[in-house]
């Protein structure tokens, strides 16, 4: 708590995140795609908004949809599921060394999910669903040099959703492997740079 309380007396820094979780959606592999924008303080403590999403499209959760053209024949197109979720992100670093660190990420979102299709040019969505997203993490970080660093992340998401089609699909194990740059280090360096050559 005396961390958190001094880290919060710092001036906080702007930093972006891009990251792409592995999961699985029905016991196959699928991977989230993130976006992240928030404010850092004193490396400790981190406050984000994100968006995140099911990518790239897969063939994986592929579903028919069949119907009767209008030749009176039996036809079908497919159903692409879709999923996305804007979250609120708090991280806190409780230990912090030279290279290492680590962390406990949590992430809360609210969003969509339902499966899509086109017939004569329209787009028509089935299983419609507001859904709710609680995903607790660990990660862990190696700093090798003051810009650069790589990372990976281990946690578990809750998904809740009233639909009974896509209900139990998305609760999962999440994992990913990143390479980090550290924006801020770079900004500073060449600002700094910047100012010796003026």
């Amino acid at each position: 708590m005396d961390t958190m309380k001094y880290s919060l007396k710092q001036k906080p820094q702007i930093y972006f995140s891009f990251d792409s979780r592995n999961s699985f959606i029905d016991n196959r592999r699928a991977k989230i795609f993130g976006f992240l924008a928030g404010v850092n303080y004193n490396n400790r403590l981190y406050f984000a908004l994100g968006y995140n999403q099911l990518y790239p499209p897969t063939t994986n959760f592929d579903e028919y949809y069949y119907y009767v053209n209008k030749e009176n024949k039996k036809d079908s197109v497919t159903e692409k599921l879709k999923l996305f979720y804007i979250s609120a992100s708090a991280e806190f670093v409780f230990y912090t060394s030279k290279h290492w660190s680590l962390s406990m990420p949590l992430q809360i979102g609210f969003g969509d999910a339902y499966y899509k299709y086109n017939l004569n040019g329209e787009n028509i969505k089935l299983g419609e669903s507001f859904n709710f997203v609680y995903e607790p993490a660990v990660a862990v970080q190696y700093k090798f040099c003051k810009y650069f660093g790589v990372g990976a992340d281990i946690g578990y998401r809750f998904m809740v959703t009233p639909e009974r089609k896509l209900n139990q699909k998305f609760t999962s194990p999440i994992y990913a492997f990143s390479t980090i740059i550290y924006y801020y280090e770079v900004y500073k360096y060449f600002f700094r740079k910047k100012e010796k050559s003026s």
